[in-house]
């Protein structure tokens, strides 16, 4: 049988230790932490003024009742044995540690006599706990509260940290809950909570926070002058969340779009996470007549709500 060398010299040590401490030994009292899968050998030695050939012993768990009765075993047959090494050790081999073998264990001699208690725990990665743990998408009107929660399971307890970032940025909180007050848009991003223990697997899990607000736009400059056929770029800046659509309107009121003989349009993100996006008009060369001149409306929509900037395209005549 190969029995873990590492759980046969912890069964010695225990025996050691009783036969030197006399007849008025106490109970072994150990915890063991065991991964998923390995042989685990639970300690039970005889008191040292026990007759050894006059003795019965049994096991019993948290779980079940007696689970052994000498050396035959009463449950779990094939998954585990009773090890004797000597005439004074009643060892208690799990051939393969699970999920089901996590529990107390009890050996107890004749008369009730106890020999031993033994708490097994069976080492498992963290996993995410979903019954316990926000939704994936949240979101949350600018100047309120917020709370992401996470949960995980696990053995030991996994220790719970948030980062910030596609890049996952240390926030430096811990605990299951990240709570953000008076919230501001800026906080629209990506927040992961990582689960770590002793098993060094961790468990990462993402929510996308997105901070709402009305639509706000603003122009780069208000006035701009050109000559005629000249060329000219409108930019503005519009923000929101949601942010539907951002367009330009020209003089006529008309929705510009981008054309292969005059308009060029362009949107373009701020940044990543970010609610705002630059939109951007640009005439061609030779495009722009004397009709083109006057109001340009830069539009964002979002819900329920427009927001408009405007920029007077006013003509540059030429010096005499």
């Amino acid at each position: 049988m190969g029995i873990n060398m590492e759980r046969v010299l912890l069964a010695g040590f225990f025996l050691i230790a009783l036969l030197l401490s006399g007849s008025d030994a106490k109970p072994i009292e150990v915890t063991i932490s065991a991964r998923r899968g390995v042989e685990v050998l639970l300690p039970c030695s005889l008191d040292s003024d026990m007759d050894p050939d006059n003795v019965s012993v049994r096991w019993s768990s948290s779980k079940d009742s007696f689970i052994t009765s000498g050396l035959r075993v009463l449950k779990y047959v094939n998954q585990i044995e009773v090890v004797k090494m000597s005439k004074m050790e009643w060892n208690l081999l799990i051939k393969s540690a699970t999920d089901t073998f996590a529990a107390n264990y009890t050996c107890m001699a004749d008369q009730k006599v106890l020999l031993s208690n033994v708490q097994l725990l069976i080492l498992v990665a963290p996993k995410i706990d979903f019954g316990g743990t926000s939704s994936p998408v949240v979101n949350v009107d600018e100047g309120g509260t917020v709370e992401l929660t996470c949960a995980f399971t696990g053995e030991p307890v996994p220790r719970i940290t948030w980062l910030r970032g596609d890049d996952k940025q240390a926030t430096g909180i811990t605990g299951r809950k990240l709570v953000l007050r008076d919230v501001k848009r800026y906080a629209t991003d990506v927040y992961t909570c990582r689960g770590e223990n002793s098993v060094k697997n961790n468990e990462d899990y993402t929510m996308n926070l997105t901070v709402k607000f009305p639509v706000e736009v603003d122009v780069m400059e208000k006035t701009i002058k050109v000559m005629k056929g000249g060329v000219f770029t409108l930019s503005c800046f519009a923000q929101g969340a949601p942010l539907y659509d951002t367009y330009w309107i020209d003089n006529s009121g008309t929705k510009v779009t981008a054309t292969p003989w005059k308009y060029k349009f362009v949107v373009e993100p701020v940044g990543a996470h970010v609610p705002a996006k630059f939109v951007t008009l640009e005439t061609k060369p030779g495009t722009f007549t004397a009709h083109d001149f006057g109001t340009f409306t830069c539009v964002a929509e979002g819900e329920g709500h427009e927001a408009r900037a405007t920029v007077e395209v006013v003509e540059l005549k030429e010096s005499k």
